[in-house]
């Protein structure tokens, strides 16, 4: 409440500079005027006369110190408050825009891939014994949507390939779910450890999944998962999967990864943005 009192004051003082320059100076010329009649006012002793004469001039430029000074840290406090709002909105829009440079990247391996709207492209961090997404590319809304924030590191195809000594996962026989959904809830359970009321909220209900583990790129560590999938059964062309990961836009992948690692959301932005 203070600071926004100064923050006023020092606009106001700011924006009548001039008039306060002008009274300043007015109040000055009528002090020296009768000053000067005390000067030469040969009744007054001049140790007085040099002493009321310092004094006016301090008080005088002590005066316009002050109200100088005053409407200069006001404006300088103003614009600070202005940076920093600007600073707020670049971070907040930063954040946004983290996961568009994700999805364009992924859409361009769409496109090397051929695929289409049948067809998703996720990538996955792996962080403290679990999966955190970064970033989703899919043709279809429906199909782009964020799932669970969170992905255990034990369930899916994911924690499958996870843990494979291959670093992949492939399954492109998964029953229909539109048909045959308690046997895709009962598969999906038995082999990959996933209840029927997660699958039952998921957004998108492949039939084909491939997933592959990302290693830094020093290629000591894994470190994240990108994985295909698509509502049609037999949809993925393994070989054409393999050398994408593995070659140049695998390498890509993981340099993107390691770039924006210091500027990702945190964990409560991704979940507000519905990731």
């Amino acid at each position: 409440m203070a600071s926004g009192f100064f923050q006023g004051c020092g606009k106001w003082l700011d924006h009548h500079r001039e008039p306060i320059a002008l009274v300043v100076s007015a109040i000055t010329l009528l002090f020296f005027t009768r000053f000067w009649g005390w000067m030469t006012d040969e009744a007054s002793s001049w140790p007085w006369k040099l002493g009321g004469a310092g004094g006016m001039l301090t008080a005088v430029s002590s005066t316009w110190f002050a109200a100088t000074s005053q409407g200069t840290l006001a404006k300088r406090n103003s614009e600070l408050e202005a940076e920093n709002s600007s600073l707020r909105d670049v971070v907040t829009g930063f954040g946004s825009d983290y996961f568009a440079i994700w999805d364009q990247r992924l859409e361009v391996l769409a496109d090397e891939l051929n695929l289409d709207a049948r067809d998703r492209i996720s990538v996955y961090r792996h962080a403290d014994n679990a999966f955190t997404m970064v970033g989703r590319h899919a043709m279809l809304p429906a199909f782009d949507k964020p799932g669970r924030s969170v992905y255990p590191v034990d369930q899916g195809v994911i924690g499958s390939a996870w843990r494979a000594g291959s670093g992949q996962c492939i399954v492109q026989d998964l029953p229909d779910p539109e048909s045959e959904f308690d046997a895709y809830c009962a598969r999906s359970l038995e082999e990959w450890q996933i209840p029927s009321d997660v699958v039952q909220s998921m957004t998108m209900k492949p039939r084909s999944v491939a997933a592959f583990a990302l290693n830094d790129h020093l290629k000591s560590s894994r470190h994240a998962i990108i994985v295909f999938e698509s509502t049609d059964p037999e949809r993925f062309s393994v070989g054409a999967l393999e050398r994408r990961v593995r070659g140049s836009q695998g390498k890509d992948i993981v340099h993107l990864l390691e770039i924006m690692r210091n500027r990702e959301p945190s964990l409560e932005f991704a979940r507000e943005k519905g990731f």
